[in-house]
Parts: C-alpha cells; structure tokens; sequence
C-alpha cells in the first residue's frame, strides 16, 4: 500500500475498500473485509458494522465481534433508540455529509455525551467516528469507529477519507441485501419470546427465541426455573443488538406500545420483531416476539434496494396481486398511461422488460431462496442490478 510520510495514501486506502466491499459475499464478509482495510489505515482501536432497515433506519443486525462488550450492548442501545445522543445512526443517514465526529459535536465537551460518558470514557476511548454507508436508494448500515486514548486524535484527512467512503461502501452493501442467499435450516414451529427488565436484562425467555436469530447467549449454567423458560439477568445472557433497539424504541418517551421492526438472521434470512411495552407488570418492562418476516419485510426492503418510488413501490405490489393496468388506474387514482409511465421506470430499475418478467425476477432474486436452503454460496451475478442503478 503506496504511503505519504508514514502513513497510507488516502487514495490507496479508498481503492482498497472498495475492492474489499466488492469482493464480499455477504454482510459477515462486507465488514470484516473492509474492516481489514480501513482498521488499520485509520488506526481503529474498537470498531462495530452496523446494519439499519432504509426505512426505518432501525438496527437490524452486523458485525460486533470487535465493537464494545456485549455486557455494555443495552446501554448502547437504549442511548440510540431511547434517550438520545449526537451523532446517533438516524440523524446521521439524513444528513448532507453522513460523517461525523463524536468531540466535534460536542464541541470538545465529552461528557456532555451519555454514549461517551457511560460507555466510550469507560472503556478508555479517545473519540468516535461514525460513518453512515449510504448511496441513492437509501441507508443500509454504518461503520461506527473508537479509537484509544493511547492513539492520536483524528485529522481532518480520516474524516475526509470515511466521507470518501459513505457512497461506495452502501452501494456495494445494498447489492449485498439484494443477492446475498444465506444457509436456512427449518424454522421452528412456534415464535420465539423474551421478556426484558428496566434495565434490558432477560427476565424470561422461551426455548424457541434462540432458534430465530443469531447472537442470543445464554449462561452455561441457568439455575433451575420451571418449565419452558430460561432465566438471564444476572445469569449473565445477552442479545443481539436489533433485539435491544426495538426494545429501547417502544420505551422512547411518547412512542406507541407496540413497534415492530426485522433483524438479519444467518439460520432463519429476514426474521420480523414484536416489540410491547409492560406497564403493568412488575418486574418485565418489554416483551418481545420473534417470528418469520412476512411479504411486507421483503418487498420493502426490495423495493428500497433498487430505488423504487412510493408510487412505483404502491404499483409493483398491485403488479405481483395480478391486477391488470385498468384496475391498477383505478385503485391508485391515475390515468393508464401515467400507470405505464410508472411501469417502464419500475422496469428500467429492475432490470426486466415485462410484467411477466418482473413477477418472476422478484420471486426467483428474493422470494424462492427463502423457501429452501441455497447450495453453497456464489458470487452476486452483476446482471442482477442493471447498469445505472448499482
């Protein structure tokens, strides 16, 4: 790698990632690849991949392997969702430049921040950057980066090379939500449910929640409960990040009681989550369900991948319920032909030249790997998102 005095030519280290991102064949890989690129040249100490739902802009999942300990993840997570902090994920995918420095926005003042000062300042952080990984259809994750006080502050050109980064970077993931074809093993036959405390810790939880989604540790040793349930709180288990957001959201001041979001699985593809707030009960706060995600989850995040308008997306549904383009005028208030206009740029984004085509490349790209295990993995076929929308 070409270097200016020591350190990694901006340039070299872009090229690099992209590659890498390029390269992955799955979100796993996506982040630690691009980790293996990025870590080093901007001297990361403690680092987290993020996943998001476009719509949403809620946690879905990623790669925590070497982001804070999973013991500190509910405080995270309720300061994200719940309580609130600068930088946090949603406000940054919204922002014109979607980097941003911890100490900046804070002007200096650190301890303003309850992300710094409950969890970062702990662990004997210097500073966060955060990068949203954002293209033209939307935001799909972000790289949130720590570095130690033992390292040097971050320089303007680290900031410049992550803004650098943002687009090229959440293409390549958003290619990755479309393609990526993950093992599945049979589902279990009933949903999965957790019950969570005032402080995120696991009150109860059925046999079933860990068969839903990846990352769920429970003790090696549970005390003894009755049936059907596992204890955690101070047994010490731990969840996955998505499950923790949807769990904080429902509690933010004012929110509804119930709220309902997806997370990644690596058994199970897209799985969706209940989250209900437990105001009457005396010890649980949230509970919890886990369930296979339906045809909403799918098309959604589908039709936010290829950049489909709510129009377009509103359109592509009445397509796929086999109505015919009158009935397609009728029941969405617009002339045949505006009904064709929005036909052919449904089309043209998809890569597919008719109605027929366009069911049938729906349900083969992302509705048929749901329904059987995939042979082993293969590399995304280009042809899949055509040229013009990468």
């Amino acid at each position: 790698m070409g270097r200016i005095g020591g350190t990694p030519r901006s340039d070299v280290v872009q090229d690099a990632a992209v590659r890498a991102a390029l390269s992955a064949q799955s979100v796993d890989e996506f982040f630690d690849e691009v980790a293996r690129v990025i870590v080093p040249a901007l001297r990361i100490d403690i680092w987290a991949g993020v996943t998001v739902d476009p719509r949403t802009l809620m946690n879905t999942g990623g790669n925590y392997s070497n982001a804070v300990p999973a013991a500190l993840m509910p405080r995270m997570l309720d300061i994200e969702y719940r309580e609130g902090d600068v930088n946090s994920l949603p406000d940054l995918a919204r922002r014109p430049v979607p980097v941003a420095l911890l100490s900046e926005e804070v002007g200096g003042r650190l301890e303003l921040s309850p992300r710094y000062r409950d969890i970062a300042g702990p662990l004997g952080m210097r500073d966060e950057l955060r990068m949203a990984l954002r293209d033209r259809q939307g935001s799909w994750g972000a790289f949130v980066l720590g570095r130690s006080v033992d390292t040097p502050a971050f320089a303007p050109a680290d900031l410049a090379l992550a803004e650098a980064l943002a687009q090229p970077l959440g293409s390549a993931l958003r290619r990755l939500h479309l393609t990526e074809r993950a093992q599945r093993e049979p589902a279990p036959t009933a949903p999965g449910l957790v019950l969570l405390d005032e402080e995120y810790n696991v009150v109860q939880m059925s046999p079933a929640f860990p068969l839903w989604i990846d990352g769920v540790s429970l003790p090696s040793t549970p005390p003894t409960t009755r049936a059907g349930s596992h204890p955690a709180g101070s047994a010490g288990a731990s969840l996955p990040p998505a499950v923790y957001g949807v769990a904080a959201a429902v509690r933010t001041p004012g929110a509804a009681s119930s709220f309902t979001s997806w997370a990644h699985s690596g058994s199970q593809g897209s799985v969706r989550l209940h989250a209900w707030r437990l105001d009457d009960l005396t010890e649980a706060r949230v509970a919890v369900v886990v369930e296979p995600s339906g045809p909403g989850e799918r098309l959604g995040l589908i039709v936010a991948a290829y950049g489909l308008t709510a129009r377009e997306q509103h359109i592509t549904e009445l397509v796929l319920h086999g109505h015919s383009t009158a009935e397609i005028a009728h029941r969405a208030g617009l002339s045949p032909h505006t009904v064709q206009d929005h036909l052919k740029s449904v089309f043209d984004k998809t890569g597919v030249r008719s109605r027929r085509d366009l069911v049938a490349a729906l349900f083969t790209r992302h509705h048929a790997p749901a329904l059987a295990p995939s042979p082993a993995p293969v590399r995304p076929d280009p042809r899949a998102v055509p040229s013009g929308h990468p």
